[in-house]
């Protein structure tokens, strides 16, 4: 190998470049200038004793960088060394044209302040024209990333690799021995590959301010106004620049530019609370400066708080300083986003500062539901009735002219289902998509459901594996069987409807789904051939069938009725119905496989049905599953998704429900309701606890009704119970020693022990424990802290939010499982401590909930 090299590292245009490197006098040397695609200039040249130097004109072609690729040939009848005949060499030259970098210039304040507007200037420093924009950003953010700021000219002007590749055919040339190398050169240039990382927010109002793009005249200075927001601390103000006529490109910044007053404020709230709680707000007072002396505090608040101690304090500063200021909020029963306003003024000077906090009930939903037929001419009277928090209320009428499905209810159960595994997210989104079949919609709820089903698709996509297959977790290394086959229905039910799907997504899922199909071997104990059943029909749907699998399953001996009915479905998918007919089955339809239930498994005929034209086993099914799902029974995620997916597609491909007319009185006045579809849904304005409603039939036919009134109970008063499964905690500091939880120390570490355990004989899967910690506690996540994270042998998950600690996993029979929970009192207060609950998410016989408590933080 040629060692070459430079007299300088970086070349303007029009300089000159001195290339050498050492050698012998009578040789030659090929010098050969080169970029990313094509060869710029050759040389040959004498080479002289001990060492040659070449000198090359640079030119604006060169930039942003060439290759010197030289090929040094010793004379043939060489002897004064032992290095081979020919030697090759090659050396990246940077080139940089001044004419194609602009220095953009900005002028401002040293400091800026908070609620003020400030002037920045930019100019250019040569006077050229650009197009630009501003940006100021806080450091606070910045840092999230070690964000730098973009230099256009490094990415336009970035080092090309070499383009040019060279053979070496010496050898079948001159016989001379030349050297065992590399017959093809190419060499370096693509360091500068590298991709970049996802920015994050905070939870915070970010001071982020963008402006432009704008047009700077030559030898123009613009000047921008810019309102800084209420912040403390410091930012980075960033001006990128272009012209693209002359390919030029720049960059100016300024950073770490402090944005403070003489006078500054600061409070603290948790993150969330429970009306009637009360909480402690500290609020730290700085003064900067010294004429900062006699400050005034005031705290103002929406209604969600009542400030229980005095709305104002004063504090006396002898010298610049902070110092602390308590004030006593006391959180109403409304429940929303509360605010508190922090105003401190000293003579001219002043300083806000607003914190926002979810104000929430935990108890979940409560509903009531009133049922009704109403024959042709008829009318009927309900109770319209509200209860629990202000707030929290709703009422809805739905009409239909066939049972009714309550879709309110268990659509709503659904989209609010606090566990998001594989299974529940797609089951939230899944009947969303069919909405429009049994009821119109209104502009507003077809573009809530339109989000709603973008977003399920898209955290879908995040468990989908490098294999093809879907994880029950975000984060498992393997694929739930079921649950991709779930995923991959959903999936092509939504494209259907004209959602777009991840890139790649889909053709992933079926190579997987193939390969899973082929691979597949019958094992009775595990149910496994229900799961290759509906395998084998997703595929079938995807229309990519797998007939070989189907023909294989259908001789294997033994295998369940599910799993005869999926694979029905899946023979008349793919147009083979006389198969299909001839495998279905109307009987056994019990089973809980894949987070199944007798409903579900009933929703599964029913769709089997609809598709070889069982008409009578679809009627009887259909009205069976209305029945259950308009009554006030449990049904887990899996079962109700598909048993108002099931009922879709019975009122697609039976028109099931004629148009009708009706109308209702509530309170005195009268509406009249039309409907073109087999189902209406009218939301009332109910005032009042008790409403008096009158529904009439209008029609010829008779019409189902169901009122369904709902809201959130008060808090403390969940009932304790034990149903299978038993749930206790205790508490200890960070010594180890048992301490009260019901009166803390503000600052100390809390250790909570969960103890579950299953009180059968049977196994119990897929169970979920929720802690809701109170408001003035925070949790540490040990998932990223220093401490070994003890319940991770366990559980299968744990999800850890704001305001709860989520764990799921499974128990065998007297199985008790422990797990530790880091907590710390953060916020003075006295706050509402929610029971701990426990259920297994597919089998309401097991569930466990303990009673709530009232904390201090001292």
């Amino acid at each position: 190998m040629l060692t070459l090299g430079m007299d300088k590292q970086e070349y303007g245009v029009n300089e000159k470049a001195r290339l050498f490197f050492p050698s012998d006098k009578g040789g030659r040397a090929f010098i050969s200038i080169e970029n990313g695609s094509e060869v710029l200039e050759t040389h040959w040249v004498e080479t002289a004793e001990k060492e040659t130097t070449f000198e090359l004109s640079v030119t604006n072609k060169m930039a942003p960088n060439v290759y010197a690729y030289v090929t040094y040939l010793q004379p043939h009848i060489n002897t004064k060394n032992d290095a081979p005949i020919r030697l090759y060499g090659i050396l990246p030259i940077a080139v940089v044209d001044k004419a194609t970098k602009l220095e953009p210039q900005i002028q401002m304040a040293e400091v800026l302040r908070p609620e003020q507007k400030t002037t920045i200037k930019v100019s250019e420093k040569s006077g050229k024209a650009m197009t630009y924009t501003l940006a100021i950003v806080e450091d606070g953010l910045l840092n999230l990333t070690r964000f730098k700021t973009p230099n256009p000219w490094n990415s336009f002007f970035a080092k090309t690799a070499l383009g040019v590749k060279t053979w070496d055919v010496y050898n079948d040339v001159i016989g001379a021995y030349g050297g065992t190398i590399n017959q093809v050169l190419s060499i370096g240039g693509d360091e500068d590959l590298g991709g970049s990382e996802a920015q994050k927010a905070n939870r915070f109002k970010p001071f982020v301010i963008f402006k432009g793009p704008f047009e700077l005249k030559a030898g123009k200075t613009d000047a921008h106004e810019v309102q800084i927001p209420n912040y403390i601390g410091s930012a980075r103000v960033m001006v990128i620049a272009s012209q693209v006529s002359e390919n030029a490109y720049g960059f100016a910044e300024k950073t770490e530019v402090p944005v403070r007053s003489p006078l500054m404020v600061l409070g603290s709230l948790p993150r969330k609370a429970v009306p009637g709680e009360k909480i402690t707000l500290p609020v730290t007072v700085f003064a900067m400066e010294n004429h900062v002396k006699n400050v005034s505090i005031s705290v103002e608040s929406n209604n969600h708080f009542k400030v229980v101690s005095n709305r104002s304090q004063s504090l006396r500063f002898d010298n610049p300083s902070e110092k602390m200021a308590y004030f006593e909020l006391e959180t109403t029963a409304q429940t929303g986003i509360g605010k508190v306003k922090i105003v401190a003024t000293s003579g001219n000077e002043k300083a806000t500062y607003e914190v926002e906090m979810d104000v929430y009930n935990p108890n979940p939903v409560t509903y009531v539901v009133e049922n009704a037929t109403i024959s042709a001419g008829q009318k009927v009277d309900l109770k319209a009735a509200l209860f629990g928090e202000s707030g929290s209320n709703q009422t809805v009428l739905e009409i239909s002219s066939f049972p009714g499905v309550n879709l309110h209810q268990r659509l709503n159960y659904l989209i609010t289902y606090p566990h998001g595994c594989l299974e529940q997210v797609t089951s939230g989104a899944f009947p969303q998509l069919f909405i429009g079949d049994f009821v119109k919609m209104e502009d507003e709820k077809a573009q809530q459901i339109q989000r709603n089903v973008t977003v399920a698709i898209a955290k879908l996509f995040e468990n989908q594996l490098s294999d093809g297959g879907f994880a029950y977790w975000k984060g498992n290394r393997y694929a739930d069987d079921w649950g991709t086959s779930y995923v991959g229905h959903f999936f092509i039910e939504a494209e259907k409807k004209g959602f777009a799907l991840p890139s790649g997504s889909k053709s992933k899922w079926l190579n997987y789904q193939k390969s899973e199909a082929r691979q597949w071997r019958f094992k009775p104990e595990y149910g496994n051939d229900f799961a290759q059943a509906y395998r084998l029909y997703t595929l079938a749907l995807a229309g990519s069938a797998d007939l070989a699998a189907m023909n294989r399953l259908r001789e294997t001996a033994d295998i369940s009725a599910n799993a005869k009915r999926l694979l029905a479905a899946a023979y008349a998918v793919s147009g083979h119905k006389k198969t299909a007919g001839a495998l279905f089955q109307n009987t056994s339809l019990d089973g809980n496989y894949y987070y199944g239930s007798e409903v579900r498994n009933k929703a599964m005929a029913l769709e089997t049905a609809l598709l070889i034209d069982k008409k009578t086993d679809a009627n009887r099914w259909a009205l069976e599953i209305a029945e259950k799902l308009s009554s006030s029974e449990w049904m887990s995620t899996q079962t109700t998704a598909y048993a108002l997916y099931a009922m879709a597609k019975y009122v697609q491909i039976n028109k099931s429900g004629k148009s009708f007319n009706a109308s209702y009185t509530l309170n005195g006045k009268t509406e009249k309701l039309s409907s073109s579809q087999a189902m209406l849904s009218k939301e009332l304005n109910v005032k009042g606890e008790n409403a008096s409603l009158q529904v009439k039939n209008d029609s010829e036919q008779t019409l189902f009704v169901k009122l369904i009134s709902s809201g959130v109970l008060p808090v403390g008063k969940e009932l304790a119970m034990e149903n299978g499964l038993s749930v206790s905690t205790s508490y200890k500091n960070a010594s180890g020693n048992t301490i009260n939880e019901t009166e803390v120390v503000q600052g100390t570490e809390i250790w909570a022990t969960i103890s579950i355990k299953n009180i059968t004989n049977e196994r119990v899967e897929n169970v979920a424990l929720t802690q809701i910690i109170p408001s003035g506690w925070e949790i540490i996540n040990t998932r990223y802290a220093d401490f070994d994270n003890t319940e991770a042998p366990l559980i299968d998950y744990a999800d850890f939010r704001d305001d709860r600690a989520n764990f799921y996993m499974s128990l065998k029979a007297g199985e008790t499982k422990k797990i530790v929970l880091k907590l710390h009192a953060s916020y003075a207060g006295a706050y509402y401590l929610p029971g701990t609950f426990a259920e297994a998410m597919y089998d309401n016989r097991y569930n466990t909930r303990t009673s709530g408590k009232r904390v201090t933080v001292k």
